[in-house]
């Protein structure tokens, strides 16, 4: 064997082994360091509009695990439908961040509050808490009492969308009512009695005959058991005591009239007189000298 044959005989073992070891460098390499040899981060997808399991499985296929943040209320994009995507859609981010998505929870609603038999203040308050508002206010004939609340539109429990309205129906009553017993009862109370049943005063007079006490019902029109339309008249006549006359005894004596005031005292002047004291040292009549 010739001594320069040996080297092209050797030459394939050498290649052999270095591609070798540079496989098993880089494989080494790769495990120990991959994230400094491939890439780990991508650009995110935008699934606003996409519903949640969408926008879900989009970003899982991107590497990109989702988690559900708030729901909003909103008047026109539907439950469900992702809204806004963070971190936000078109930036690269590392793959195996979790994207938060904001999601619609559609139009904001309330339910329609049962109402049936509250006066007409009673259901406006009770509507206004659920945040609706009162609509349009009527009344029909019914065999509830006068005034109460018989109906809803929408009905009671209905799912409504925010801002709504309820309208209500007012109960006017029975079509006929049977007259009440008002005698004795004081004009005021009588009054609100007729006014209950969807009746009407139509008239009121006086008898100053009567012994019952001031503004007292003595009689009624219709009388008390009869039937009467809803809505019909009712008389009524009261005691009235009318003020009692103002009486003059003439006696034939006339009073005298009185006194006339004493005049007023004149005033009292002063009128200052001289002095005619004698000084102590002075003597009337001189003294005779001796002699």
């Amino acid at each position: 064997m010739s001594w320069r044959a040996a080297p092209r005989r050797a030459l394939p073992y050498l290649i052999a082994a270095a591609g070798g070891f540079l496989l098993a460098y880089t494989a080494v390499f790769l495990f120990a360091f991959p994230a400094e040899v491939l890439p780990d981060d991508g650009i995110l997808p935008n699934v606003v509009g996409a519903t949640f399991e969408d926008a879900s499985a989009r970003l899982q296929k991107a590497g990109f695990p989702a988690q559900q943040g708030e729901s909003r209320y909103h008047k026109s994009i539907p439950a469900n439908i992702v809204l806004q995507e963070d971190p936000p859609a078109g930036s690269r981010q590392k793959r195996g961040t979790t994207v938060v998505l904001a999601l619609s929870a559609g139009q904001k609603t309330a339910e329609v509050p049962v109402t049936t038999n509250m006066s007409q203040q009673q259901a406006r308050i009770a509507i206004e808490n659920t945040g609706l508002t009162l609509g349009n206010v009527s009344e029909q004939l019914s065999d509830s009492p006068r005034g109460l609340v018989i109906a809803t539109t929408p009905a009671a429990g209905t799912q409504i969308q925010l801002p709504g309205s309820v309208d209500i129906v007012l109960s006017k009553g029975p079509a006929t009512v049977q007259m009440p017993d008002l005698y004795g009862r004081s004009v005021g109370e009588a009054r609100s009695m007729v006014e209950q049943l969807g009746l009407r005063i139509a008239g009121m007079s006086r008898d100053t005959s009567s012994l019952q006490p001031e503004n007292t019902v003595i009689r009624q029109i219709p009388a008390a058991g009869q039937t009467i339309s809803a809505g019909g008249p009712v008389s009524l006549t009261v005691s009235h005591f009318p003020p009692p006359p103002t009486i003059r005894i003439d006696t034939g004596f006339t009073a005298p009239p009185p006194p006339p005031p004493p005049p007023p005292a004149p005033a009292t002047a002063s009128v200052a007189l001289p002095d005619f004291r004698i000084p102590p040292t002075a003597s009337r009549f001189p003294l005779p000298t001796s002699r």
